[in-house]
C-alpha cells in the first residue's frame, strides 16, 4: 500500500510538472505575439456589438459593400488585401473582422452560427445603415444567408465564395456528446491553449495553407505565413476557434440557399480542396439558375487570381440581371 501511495504521489508531481511545463511554454509564446497591423485600405473603425469590439475598415463611397471572411485559425479580413482598394473605387465597402478573430475582440463566449447571423443583421443596421451587397467566404456565407433568410431588406446581392455550412473534427456518426467533451478539453486554460498552440505552430500553419488553402506550386510569401501566425495567438485567439472545430459554427446552408430570395451567385477555386468542386452539383441542383464561376486558385481565388475575381464580382453587382451565364 506504501508503494502504490508512492506511486500515486510520484505521478501527481510528474502531471503537476508537466502542465507547469506547458504553462511556461504558452506565456513565452503569447509574449512573441506581435501586434496584428491591418494592411487593407481605408479609414479603421470600431464598433461596439453587445458590449464588445468589432474592427472595420472602410473605403470608398456608393452603394455599401460588405466584406466577410473566411473562418479558421489565423483568419482575418486580410484575405481581402488583393480586390479592397478596386472594389472601393465602385462601392462604399466595409471589411469587417469577425468577433473573436483578426483585430476585433477575442472574448471567452460560445460561439455559433446563428450568433455571427446576428451580429451581421445588428452590423447592418447600426453601422450600414441601408441595405448592402456582400461578398462571403466558406463558413461566412452561411452566415450571410441566415441573415439573409430571417432579415431580407438588410440585403441586395450575395456573391458566396465557396460556401460551407459544414464544419467539425467530429465524425458525424458520434455525435454531440463527443464534440461537447472536445469543446470543454480546448476551453482548459492550460492544456486546451497548449493544444491550440500545438496546431497553430509555425510550420503547422505554412503546412495547412500549403496544402489546403492555395494551388500546389503558388508562391506562398513567408510574410503571409508570419501574419496568419500572428492573427492566430492574439490574447484570446483559442476562444472562438474551439466552435469552429466542434461544429457549433455549422448552419443548415442548403435549407437557407434553397429558400433566400436574393439575387446570389458562387465562385469556386478549381482546386479548392476544402469544399471540392463536387459541392457545386448541390448547388446546382436546388437553384439551377444562381450561376457558378469557376477561378483559378484554391480556397481563395480572390488572392490567387485578383483581376479575374474582380471582373465576375464588379460584372455581377453591377448587371441589373444577375442570373449572367457562368
Amino acid at each position: 500500500m506504501k508503494e502504490l501511495s508512492q506511486v500515486f504521489k510520484t505521478g501527481l508531481w510528474v502531471a503537476a510538472g508537466g502542465v507547469g511545463a506547458l504553462a511556461v511554454l504558452n506565456a513565452w509564446i503569447a509574449s512573441r505575439t506581435q501586434p496584428l497591423p491591418s494592411l487593407l485600405p481605408g479609414e479603421e473603425r470600431h464598433h461596439f456589438w453587445r458590449g464588445h469590439r468589432l474592427f472595420y475598415k472602410v473605403a470608398g463611397s456608393g452603394q455599401p459593400l460588405l466584406l466577410l471572411h473566411g473562418i479558421g485559425a489565423g483568419s482575418s479580413s486580410y484575405e481581402f488585401r488583393a480586390i479592397m482598394a478596386e472594389l472601393s473605387q465602385h462601392y462604399q465597402v466595409y471589411a469587417l473582422d469577425w468577433l473573436g478573430w483578426g483585430n476585433s475582440e477575442r472574448p471567452d463566449l460560445e460561439y455559433t452560427g446563428y450568433l455571427y447571423a446576428e451580429l451581421i443583421r445588428d452590423f447592418v443596421r447600426q453601422v450600414i445603415g441601408r441595405p448592402c451587397h456582400a461578398i462571403a467566404n466558406s463558413l461566412s456565407a452561411g452566415f450571410v444567408l441566415r441573415s439573409a433568410r430571417l432579415q431580407p431588406q438588410q440585403w441586395q446581392k450575395l456573391l458566396l465564395i465557396a460556401p460551407l455550412g459544414d464544419n467539425s473534427l467530429i465524425p458525424p456518426a458520434l455525435g454531440i456528446p463527443l464534440a461537447e467533451a472536445l469543446y470543454g478539453f480546448l476551453s482548459l486554460p492550460v492544456l486546451g491553449l497548449a493544444f491550440y498552440n500545438g496546431i497553430t505552430a509555425p510550420w503547422n500553419i505554412r503546412l495547412f495553407t500549403e496544402q489546403s488553402l492555395f494551388s500546389p506550386g503558388y508562391a506562398l510569401e513567408e510574410a503571409v505565413v508570419d501574419y496568419y501566425y500572428q492573427a492566430a495567438h492574439q490574447a484570446g485567439a483559442q476562444f472562438a476557434p474551439r466552435s469552429f472545430l466542434t461544429g457549433k459554427l455549422n448552419l443548415p446552408i442548403q435549407d437557407d440557399f434553397r429558400v433566400v430570395a436574393k439575387p446570389m451567385a458562387l465562385v469556386w477555386g478549381e482546386q479548392n480542396r476544402l469544399t471540392g468542386l463536387e459541392q457545386v452539383e448541390r448547388y446546382r441542383a436546388l437553384r439551377p439558375e444562381v450561376p457558378v464561376y469557376r477561378l483559378p486558385g484554391a480556397a481563395f481565388p480572390h488572392i490567387e487570381a485578383p483581376q479575374a475575381f474582380l471582373s465576375v464580382a464588379l460584372r455581377f453587382l453591377a448587371e441589373a440581371d444577375p442570373a449572367l451565364p457562368g
